[in-house]
Formats: structure tokens, C-alpha cells, sequence
């Protein structure tokens, strides 16, 4: 009986809520381009933007470079910084703001350092610009972002196998992990891109704790049938059933992020920022306390539904919408049982044949809806049976700029692992 009751109060400490009364809410965007790689817009265009829009951090993701040293651009009628741009972030800035150079007849201005950058919009609990790089293979998937990095992690080449670079890239920012002693956090992005990756080669990945599972600039969490690219919800669902059959200590979360490259021209086609990010429940606005928090779980992923509570313990999670007049939010508990169909089958398309991208198919066991509700405030009290349990919220009101007409607002709420 004393090793019964020792075993439950051991499980209640793994699982009750990690996060301090004084704890807060801190909306962030952890995937942005700017004129530092193939975004179309000065950083400190960007940074205002989110500053002003609400955001209280934002990671600055370029494509294998971090924002150190110099980097000039030319300023030209048909290029990303036009004279009109220009002249715009010296009126907003100031006269003396920018730094100008000519070559070969050609003005250009040199881009703001991310600590240039810091020094100007950081405010202590308020606005925070922390580092990060997508570690980019040269031609398609995988990229990866890392958030809080220290050091430069080159980019995979084309060629080869895509589970040995994304292994490569997790074990470079580990390695910087312990050199620098500071917590970084590294997520896969947009799985569901072109030369989409399988599923299985995901959960081959050692370490792998998170993943977009909605990307803002297009269609990448959508699944894609007819070539047996299963949406990125159902890679989660899968990935944790299949995973925690034999490890029951995996975890991994759900990312939401903008991928914003593009901020003059909002339109439905456009990687615009403001689609997606995540909102995260921390001790302060520093940036090791929000990649802590996150690899704790302590956040949710949004495209516009807003929680006023959420509740993630030993024995429930319980959450309560920032409903909108009108507005209907649909929750959704899901989950697999201990016990699912593990079996699989192949993919095959109309003509006979398995796609390269093809993923293997799995038993509709996993990822079942465990609970449905309308209400504006909901629970879902664990059996017992269950081996995670995990949110989704929808509303049936669109999204402000969607990357796809009809995209409705949603939040995902990360899994809790039954022990």
C-alpha cells in the first residue's frame, strides 16, 4: 500500500502544473525572415510591427546566418528595399538611424545587428528579442529553427538522407546547450513542405521535443492524400502513440509560427506575420525562462483563439476560451489508449506505386476524440487508460489574413503523458 500511495505522489509531482503563481502569459513569434536572408523587410521594420501589434517576443529565424557583422543591401525601385521603404524607416527612426555606403554607383544601407536591434526595442518585461537561426538544407526539408542559439550551425547539403541532418542539427545545438550552459530550444519546421518528410522519419530523430504543426505562410500543416502526406495533427497523434509504446518518457509539442518573408502587401498568399504564434506561460519576458517553460509544455499554439485558463495536471486538463460574441470555439480532447492497433500498412496511390513522401498508414486507434464540447469551459477527467491527452480548439469564424480562404481561428493545447 505504501509503494501504491509513494507511486501516486510521485506521478502528481511529475505531472501538476510547473509554473509559479506569478507566472504570466507571453505571446511570441518564434519563426521570422527579414531583409538578413529572404524576408522583404528591414529587421526593424519587422520588430515595430510586432512591437506595436502586440507581441511580446519575437525570434528573428534567418537562414543560416545569425544577425552579426555587417550586411549591406542595395536600395533600388525593383528591389526589397525601395527608395519609398527607405526613406519610410528614416522617418520612423530617424535621419541618423541608417548607415549608407555606395558601390559601383549603387547605394546601399547596412542591416541593424540583433544587438543593435535589442538595445532599441528591449523593455525589461515588456518586449524581447531573443536569437535564433533556421538551419536551412540547401533545396528543401529538413529546416529546422533554434531559438536562444549561441553559435552558427551551417546548413545541411541536398544530397543524402534527411534523418541524419535533422539529428545533426539537434545534436550541434545540444552540443552548444551544454558549452554555453544556457537552455535552447529546437523545432522542426513545416514538416508537410515540399519533399515532404515522412512520418517515420521524424520519429527516428533522437530528442526531437517540438514541431510546427502550423506554419503561416502556406499550406504546410494540410495533409496531401493523394500522395500519403498525412496532416501535421496526425503525424502528432502518431509520432506520440507510436513513440511512447516504448519510451514513456517522450514527449514531443506543437508549434504554431508566422514563417512571415513578407510584410508590405497583406493578402492571402503572402507569408505575412501575424497568422500564428505561441503563447507561453513563464516567470518573466528573459529568454531562458520562456524556452524552460516551453520545454515543459507551459504553452499553447494559436492562430486567434485566446484561453483565459488552462489546467494541465495529474488527473485533467481543463481549459476556459476568451470567447468572442457570436463566435462558436468547438474544444476537442484528444488522445490514444494504452493497448491501440499499432499495426501499419503501406501507402499506395491510384496507380499502384508508394510516393518518396509517402508516410505509413496507421490505425484510426490513434488520435481518437476522447471528448467534444461547445462550451466556452470544458474538462476532460483522465480514465486512466489513456496514454496522452491533448487540445484543439476551433472557431467558426476565419481567420483576419489566412494563407488559405476559409482557415478558421484555432489553438492547440500541448499533451499531457499519462504515467
Amino acid at each position: 500500500m505504501k509503494c501504491i500511495v509513494a507511486a501516486l505522489l510521485l506521478s502528481m509531482l511529475i505531472l501538476a502544473p510547473t509554473v509559479s503563481a506569478e507566472s504570466q502569459w507571453y505571446k511570441g513569434a518564434t519563426h521570422v525572415h527579414s531583409l538578413w536572408s529572404d524576408g522583404n523587410g528591414a529587421p526593424e521594420v519587422i520588430a515595430d510591427w510586432y512591437q506595436e501589434q502586440g507581441w511580446d517576443f519575437v525570434c528573428f529565424s534567418e537562414h543560416n546566418i545569425l544577425m552579426e557583422g555587417e550586411k549591406f543591401v542595395p536600395i533600388k525601385p525593383d528591389g526589397h528595399l525601395s527608395p519609398e521603404r527607405y526613406l519610410a524607416i528614416q522617418k520612423r527612426f530617424g535621419a541618423s538611424w541608417t548607415q549608407l555606403r555606395e558601390r559601383g554607383g549603387q547605394r546601399e544601407m547596412r542591416l541593424k545587428t540583433l544587438a543593435e536591434l535589442s538595445e532599441y526595442f528591449n523593455k525589461p518585461g515588456e518586449f524581447l528579442l531573443v536569437p535564433a537561426e533556421e538551419m536551412t538544407t540547401d533545396g528543401g526539408n529538413p529546416h529546422m529553427n533554434v531559438l536562444n542559439v549561441r553559435e552558427l550551425v551551417p546548413g545541411a547539403p541536398k544530397e543524402g538522407d534527411p534523418v541524419p541532418k535533422m539529428q545533426g542539427y539537434l545534436d550541434a545545438i545540444a552540443a552548444q546547450e551544454a558549452k554555453h550552459d544556457v537552455p535552447m530550444l529546437v523545432h522542426l519546421d513545416h514538416p508537410n513542405w515540399r519533399n515532404a518528410l515522412t512520418t517515420e522519419q521524424i520519429m527516428a530523430v533522437r530528442g526531437l521535443q517540438f514541431f510546427e504543426v502550423y506554419n503561416g505562410a502556406g499550406p504546410t500543416d494540410r495533409g496531401f492524400p493523394e500522395q500519403g502526406v498525412p496532416t501535421t495533427e496526425r503525424r502528432w497523434d502518431v509520432i506520440l502513440s507510436m513513440k511512447l509504446r516504448r519510451d514513456p518518457d517522450y514527449v514531443i509539442y506543437g508549434v504554431a509560427s508566422d514563417d512571415s518573408h513578407r510584410y508590405f502587401n497583406f493578402a492571402t498568399a503572402n507569408a505575412n506575420p501575424g497568422r500564428a504564434w505561441v503563447m507561453v506561460q513563464a516567470e518573466s519576458l528573459e529568454a531562458n525562462a520562456l524556452i524552460e517553460a516551453m520545454k515543459r509544455g507551459d504553452f499553447y499554439s494559436s492562430t486567434g483563439v485566446s484561453l483565459k485558463t488552462l489546467e494541465r495536471s495529474s488527473d485533467h486538463l481543463a481549459l476556459a476560451v476568451d470567447g468572442v460574441d457570436g463566435v462558436t470555439y468547438t474544444t476537442r480532447y484528444i488522445g490514444t489508449r494504452k493497448g491501440f492497433d499499432a499495426d501499419t500498412q503501406p501507402f499506395v496511390d491510384g496507380d499502384g506505386k508508394t510516393p518518396p513522401s509517402a508516410s505509413l498508414r496507421y490505425s484510426d486507434t490513434i488520435g481518437e476524440v476522447l471528448y467534444e464540447t461547445t462550451d466556452l469551459s470544458s474538462r476532460y477527467a483522465f480514465n486512466g487508460d489513456e496514454l496522452y491527452v491533448r487540445a484543439t480548439v476551433t472557431a467558426d469564424r476565419e481567420m483576419a489574413n489566412p494563407p488559405i480562404a476559409g482557415d478558421k481561428e484555432m489553438a492547440w493545447i500541448q499533451p499531457i503523458i499519462r504515467k
